[in-house]
């Protein structure tokens, strides 16, 4: 642009009023966005008003009438840029290439038009009484009061003014931040309760009418009637989008007034609306080109060894990028209130999220190890390991914890080290988990997490939403098995007592109620916003003292049972180096680490591994989303190399292994985040403005579970095993909300007049959107099936689908959706 500039000055002094009109200059007429010339050679866009400000010449001005920029000599534009809807002051003109129902909407009303020619109304009552009078001649099967449809036009039956209305927005010439409404269309927009789709009608006026300030040269009138309820896509704002961008086209809008058949009429509405769909379709191809050029050079596999190499470059850059932000990472907020509040409230949040399903955990892991590995030191390693992780990691935001996948493997590894190889369980445990850390070390110096550059966000909500899926199949595995244990199914059973079943149904699925009953507080009418607010931060601590209080007192004697239940016996140490017993037990009970155990475990470790770089980064890249908006910036790399170095030392002191974790990471900082309601549609959904980045929730919350130690067996005793389990479906259900994927199974029961008015809604077909929800759910459930089943040696090729659903998505899903409907549903909008 400045090399245009400066060419353009240095032609100036040879340039007068009548060698402008001769210069050798190329003209683009744009739709869209202000007047523009393109001066040939140069291959720059230079505004009208950058011309005129330079050459202080009417020539500019005449030109500009000349080539039909502008329709009189105060250089207004004849097409429009934007579409003035009177309650919402602007909205964009419609893309026809990217919102499906645009070209339907012609279609359906080229299949039967409806115009009203020669029109003489001079009022809006008696003009808009003609056109619905000549809706229903062209339709018969139409049946409305029109009277009815009158009221919901009119504002003032008494003025005879309009209720809602669309017209065109024109750029000023001389200054293109003012625009002008275009005063020869209008789009009048109303409801009908008895009629059950959208109709469209047309009116053309012999010689301009007076309708108003802003219509005082009316020649098309363009009427939409819709149902009081509709699809948020079929709605008349939308419908008038459609028609209103058509019109915004002056030559169009001369060439329909001199219309003489509705049959004329329709083929230019329908010619039109391809030539703008393929306008459209050429401006993103041409955008694709433009990217694809710049980038044709660069191979994405050379691209990738470039970014990563040399080794430990990667790392590097992460340290250096997150030191600088290290010490505002403990002070940010601290001399802000409402900060504070936010931090209490977020400490509190993730106390209970995370001690609450380590001690749940615990009971899993007690259970898969014949008590080697149990609840206490499931909370001493969730203590050391998130106290390293929130003072040593790049982004302190992600949460650190046991997760479901890896209580399996423990278990699997159980039973491959003691009932496959008959070696000491926690030798073999260690040897895994060094190898573990080993592979995982590698991944971060050589900067592998890259990879994750190719990850869409349909893979991460696919492995999010299969993780609270986990959850809530334990909790219902646990209700079950007390059932199967105390309901009197068979009359063999020796501890019949339906009573405790139900005591236990009840403890689980009442805490769950509690928890999102005040969880959800936060859109009742009640309170203030910020007093509702800070409630529902509490849901999940609330719910668990009174469940705890039910359970333990109300129901005290059923004893329901805690998770100190069976603890080992005496002479166990909680901190305790376990010798390798490498060569067999002393005793003879265990045999020595063959070469085949010992391979067994670098296999393990690898798997391992897989599943660790695979979840952690999934959830730190959710943490990290850019609708976040957070400031300080990424460390996949850091995370990981801090996340192996915990886990030597868990492998070592036989600790459960943890990593970052869903969904707690992107819960944390949602409890961080200040957030907007933004209304639209009659729909209300939350825009995130900052969130606090620190490293002080995410410390002390886990300084607080290392406390709780002290706190075993009592108070921690009083909370009842069913209450953890109700605290897991909370935690996996509350956060499915966070899902797009889960708005869009809704959309699968739901209303088509009820959809909200999202993004990919206006962008993408039904029948495409609906699809791409089938194939996400197919891989969900193809995960459940691998997770679920009871072959324990096929839940080692977990960590391997979990990766292929990267191809999956890159390769094989636009196959059978297309590109510009999959950059709509998995773009980051």
């Amino acid at each position: 642009m400045n090399s245009a500039l400066a060419s353009l000055k240095a032609t100036q002094a040879q340039v007068n009023d009548d060698e402008y009109d001769d210069m050798d200059m190329e003209v683009e007429v744009r739709r869209r966005g202000p007047p523009a010339l393109e001066i040939k050679g140069m291959g720059q866009l230079i505004s009208l008003k950058n011309i005129a400000d330079k050459w202080k010449k009417k020539a500019v001005k005449k030109r500009a009438l000349n080539l039909g920029f502008c329709n009189n000599t105060s250089g207004i534009a004849l097409n429009c840029h934007a579409i003035y809807w009177n309650k919402k002051k602007s909205v964009d003109l419609k893309n026809y290439h990217n919102e499906a129902r645009a070209s339907k909407d012609v279609a359906k009303f080229v299949e039967n038009p409806a115009v009203l020619f020669k029109n003489r109304g001079t009022s809006w009552k008696d003009i808009l009484t003609d056109m619905l009078d000549h809706l229903k001649v062209c339709k018969p099967t139409l049946k409305f009061n029109t009277s009815t449809a009158l009221k919901s036009l009119l504002s003032n039956a008494n003025d005879g003014t309009i209720s809602e209305w669309l017209q065109g927005l024109k750029y000023d010439v001389d200054d293109e931040e003012t625009s002008v409404t275009e005063k020869t269309f209008v789009v009048v927009l109303g409801t009908c309760p008895s009629i059950a789709e959208t109709h469209t009608i047309f009116c053309v006026f012999d010689s301009p009418v007076n309708l108003g300030q802003s219509m005082r040269e009316m020649r098309l009138l363009c009427l939409i009637i819709s149902p009081v309820r509709s699809k948020q896509t079929k709605t008349g704002i939308e419908v008038g989008r459609t028609y209103a961008t058509l019109l915004s086209n002056n030559e169009l809008r001369r060439k329909l007034i001199q219309c003489k058949t509705t049959k004329d009429f329709a083929g230019l509405l329908k010619e039109e609306c391809n030539r703008v769909q393929e306008e459209d379709a050429v401006k993103e191809r041409e955008l694709k080109h433009t990217t694809v050029e710049e980038n044709k050079d660069q191979n994405p596999l050379r691209t990738f060894f470039e970014d990563i190499m040399p080794p430990g470059k990667c790392l590097i850059n992460d340290i250096r990028r997150r030191s600088k932000h290290y010490l505002s990472d403990y002070t940010d907020g601290l001399n802000d209130l409402t900060s504070v509040k936010k931090y209490i409230s977020s400490i509190i949040f993730l106390y209970f999220s995370l001690l609450l399903p380590v001690i749940a955990f615990g009971v899993l892991n007690a259970e898969g190890t014949k008590k080697k590995i149990e609840t206490k030191r499931g909370i001493l390693s969730q203590a050391i390991g998130g106290i390293l992780f929130a003072v040593f990691s790049g982004q302190p935001l992600s949460v650190v914890q046991t997760t479901i996948p890896v209580v399996l493997f423990i278990k699997l590894i159980y039973t491959f080290g003691v009932e496959m190889f008959n070696v000491d369980f926690l030798t073999f445990y260690t040897l895994t988990g060094l190898w573990n850390s080993f592979f995982l070390i590698i991944y971060s110096v050589t900067g592998i997490s890259k990879i994750m550059a190719f990850c869409s966000r349909s893979t991460e909500e696919i492995v999010g939403i299969f993780i609270s899926i986990a959850f809530i199949v334990d909790s219902f595995k646990y209700v079950a098995k007390q059932f199967k244990k105390h309901w009197c199914f068979d009359h063999e059973n020796t501890y019949c007592d339906a009573s405790m079943a139900l005591a236990v149904f009840l403890i689980v699925f009442g805490t769950l109620f509690l928890a999102l009953q005040i969880f959800n507080f936060k859109t009742s009418p009640y309170l203030s916003a910020t007093k509702r607010a800070i409630v529902a931060e509490y849901a999940l601590p609330f719910s668990v003292l009174v469940m705890s209080f039910v359970g333990t007192y109300l129901l005290s004697p059923l004893s329901l049972g805690t998770f100190t239940d069976g603890e080992p016996a005496a002479g166990y140490t909680l901190f305790y180096m376990h010798p390798l017993k490498v060569d067999g037990c002393i005793d003879g009970t265990c045999e020595k680490v063959g070469v085949g155990a010992f391979v067994t475990t670098i296999g393990l470790g690898f798997i391992v591994s897989t599943l660790f770089f695979v979840e952690a980064n999934v959830a730190a890249s959710m943490v990290n989303s850019p609708h976040n908006k957070l400031k300080k910036g990424a460390a996949y790399h850091l995370d990981l190399f801090v996340t192996a170095l915990i886990n030597i030392i868990m492998s070592i002191y036989g600790l459960p292994w943890m990593h970052a974790c869903l969904p707690h990471s992107p819960m944390h900082v949602r409890s961080l985040a200040d957030v907007e309601e933004k209304i639209e549609g009659g729909y209300v959904s939350e825009i995130v403005v900052s969130v606090r980045e620190t490293r002080l929730t995410n410390l002390i919350a886990n300084a607080l579970i290392m406390i709780s130690v002290l706190m075993i067996p009592k108070p921690l005793e009083y909370i009842p095993t069913p209450a953890l389990y109700g605290i897991l479906l909370f935690i996996s259900i509350s956060s499915l909300g966070e899902f797009q994927l889960w708005e869009r199974i809704l959309l699968l029961i739901t209303e088509q007049n009820q959809y909200p008015p999202n993004y990919y809604i206006k962008k993408v077909p039904q029948k495409a959107i609906h699809l791409f929800t089938a194939l996400q759910i197919l891989q969900i459930l193809f995960l459940c099936g691998l997770s679920f089943s009871g072959f324990s040696y096929l839940k080692m090729l977990f960590p391997f689908i979990i990766i292929s659903l990267i191809p999956i998505r890159k390769f094989l899903i636009p196959k059978i959706i297309s590109k510009v409907h999959l950059e709509a549903l998995d773009g980051s909008h």
